[in-house]
């Protein structure tokens, strides 16, 4: 059996937005982008970086064409990864059809235990909604989880939707709407050192503060494709570099993370002079 480090150290991945065809551009910005080029690039340049790393984790919006044949060439592309792949559902995907195509060495748990830490992955897709939703059902099993781990170990979150403002009036409204019971749930459970989400297509670096004094970190990770610009009153596309980031969770139970992207000039410079 494999031995988990001290520190435990993940890649995350998230918004990926793939077609069934290697060749179909992405069709909600005039920018050159083809999402499953961005991808395969970002996971070959992690491939080469690997070394002491646990997993890569996927934060939901594989997908922009919603079909069977998109999940399995996402699957073939993951299958080809040499780390154990887990990952989430966003508002762009179908949870079933993931379930189905997704398999080898791409899973999708609710948990999963490295050392000390505990990784809860959380699925706030809602049918034909934009934003996020956790139902009472989903509340109850994850706060059983939360229980069932010890007061010495430690727990990062992962969920498609941000649990928090962004000060991005556009994509606030997109955000999870249970923000409210999440955070008063997560009052109770001090092992919650930092949540991780997708969907914002930005960077972002925050915190949730307690009464108490307690920081609970808040992070939200750019997309493999498209990013759009910060803290707008409307939707404005910033660059076409793609993303991913780094997390070290450490022993004593901090966080260091930190968002990278593609070394080079703009990845669709790079595409356009390909093809």
């Amino acid at each position: 059996m494999r031995k988990v480090p001290d520190t435990v150290r993940l890649f995350q991945v998230s918004d990926s937005h793939c077609y069934a065809s290697d060749d179909a551009r992405l069709t909600w910005t005039d920018m050159p982008i083809y999402p499953n080029r961005s991808l395969q690039a970002v996971l070959s340049h992690l491939q080469g970086r690997r070394d002491g790393y646990s997993a890569l984790l996927l934060t939901g919006d594989l997908a922009q064409e919603e079909t069977f044949a998109t999940y399995q060439r996402i699957n073939e592309m993951l299958n080809a990864f040499p780390l154990p792949v887990f990952t989430i559902p966003g508002n762009h995907d179908i949870p079933e059809m993931m379930r189905t195509h997704l398999n080898g060495n791409v899973q999708m748990p609710e948990a999963v235990t490295l050392g000390d830490w505990h990784l809860l992955f959380l699925d706030t897709h809602a049918d034909g909604k934009p934003n996020g939703r956790l139902t009472d059902e989903q509340f109850g099993r994850f706060e059983s989880l939360l229980s069932a781990i010890p007061e010495d170990h430690f727990v990062a979150v992962f969920m498609h939707h941000h649990p928090m403002p962004i000060d991005s009036e556009w994509m606030d409204v997109m955000g999870l709407r249970e923000q409210g019971y999440f955070w008063n749930l997560l009052e109770h459970f001090p092992q919650v050192k930092a949540v991780f989400n997708g969907h914002i297509h930005q960077e972002f670096n925050g915190h949730y503060e307690y009464a108490d004094g307690r920081k609970v970190g808040v992070y939200g990770t750019p997309a493999t494709c498209v990013q759009m610009k910060p803290l707008h009153k409307h939707i404005e596309f910033d660059h076409s570099r793609p993303a991913w980031r780094d997390i070290a969770l450490l022993a004593n139970g901090d966080v260091e993370t930190r968002v990278h992207y593609l070394p080079g000039t703009l990845f669709t410079d790079i595409i356009t002079a390909s093809i």
